[in-house]
């Protein structure tokens, strides 16, 4: 059963809810604990602000481990990146239909596991968006509005069937010349995993890795309390919170229309594209998806944002483990089952 209700129930969860807050892209995080030391440190890494906390006794420690998740982070930014000339990315889309290319262990675990989500979500989640996404020219942080001939031109070249992936010789290719990977929705994901792993390798506890709203919480926010406090940014009031959530060892991924975007003509226009008709969906404000990992959380956010309400909610609540939030463009808020029991609401929002 699904828990639906519209977004004048939610007016901003006041600040007292939260012991103090982390300002992120997607959400707000109660982060710092009372009985232990937290040590943070902010670096601008794969296009965002990725901002790790950790609970530690031992500044030395801390900040030992903290550059530790950090090098991993950029080792995969090295990887993955098609702004790089140097990434396996660019080299694969430079050799489109001509060569395959010997990738890292890394990077063909990142291409398996989009192969996975775009057959899970039915080609809604597609890294072959490349030559789409490079219209709309929202890495600009501008956007610009491409005509319908350059969208028809280009969209033959979308599909993930088009990838050629060989495991067992570490090869990764695009098969039809011009087309493109871009793993801008996995990449981020996958990094905030092994930056965690990092960190429990080197004996942190507890901690938050954030990149740009890319969320993974693990351990004990307390000796007392285990859980953390996350409030989901609203999608139509910028300094307001949708609603609140109490969890830990999970990860948080949003995808909002509200990210990056133009406006033109009255239209919204943001950045996370269908893969099937070249051009931004408007069936929802946002989603949230709570999941294991960050890098399924950050494909399903994509994926269920695309699908839209009815199909994204029907998929998330035939996975395990997994959970999420959808707000559509109506500005109704749908939960899936599992997730009212970890809201915190006021009580005149129940």
């Amino acid at each position: 059963m699904n828990y639906k209700y519209r977004l004048s129930h939610f007016p901003p969860i006041v600040a007292a809810l939260l012991c103090c807050f982390l300002s992120l892209n997607l959400v707000l995080v109660s982060c710092r604990p009372s009985s232990q030391d937290s040590y943070q440190r902010n670096r601008f890494r794969m296009g965002t602000l990725i901002t790790i906390t950790v609970v530690c006794q031992s500044q030395k420690k801390a900040m030992h481990a903290i550059d530790k998740a950090f090098t991993i982070i950029s080792d995969i930014e090295n990887q993955t990146s098609a702004h790089l000339p140097q990434s396996y990315t660019s080299l694969i889309n430079e050799t489109a239909g001509k060569k395959n290319i010997s990738v890292s262990a890394d990077f063909l675990l990142v291409i398996q596991k989009s192969l996975e989500y775009s057959q899970l979500t039915n080609g809604a989640f597609d890294i072959t968006i490349g030559p789409i996404t490079a219209l709309w020219r929202f890495d600009d942080d501008q956007g610009m509005l491409p005509s319908s001939e350059e969208i028809k031109k280009k969209l033959p070249l979308v599909g993930y069937q088009g990838i050629y992936y060989d495991k067992v010789n570490g090869l990764v290719g695009l098969k039809m010349p011009g087309s493109g990977m871009d793993l801008g929705g996995i990449a981020k994901g996958y990094a905030v995993d092994q930056a965690v792993k990092v960190l429990q390798q080197e004996g942190i506890k507890a901690g938050i890795v954030n990149a740009g709203g890319d969320l993974r919480l693990f351990g004990h926010k307390t000796e007392k309390e285990k859980n953390w406090h996350i409030g989901i940014q609203h999608p139509r009031k910028p300094e307001g919170i949708l609603l609140s959530l109490k969890i830990t060892d999970k990860s948080i991924v949003t995808s909002g229309d509200y990210e990056r975007f133009f406006l033109k003509d009255g239209i919204r226009y943001h950045h996370i594209i269908d893969p099937k008709t070249g051009r931004p969906p408007h069936n929802c404000q946002g989603v949230t998806i709570l999941a294991e990992s960050t890098l399924a959380a950050d494909a399903l956010a994509t994926a269920v944002f695309i699908l839209g309400p009815d199909k994204g909610m029907k998929l998330i609540e035939t996975l395990p483990k997994v959970e999420g939030i959808i707000v559509d463009n109506q500005g109704e808020v749908t939960l899936s089952s599992g997730l009212p029991s970890k809201v915190i609401w006021r009580e005149d929002n129940h």
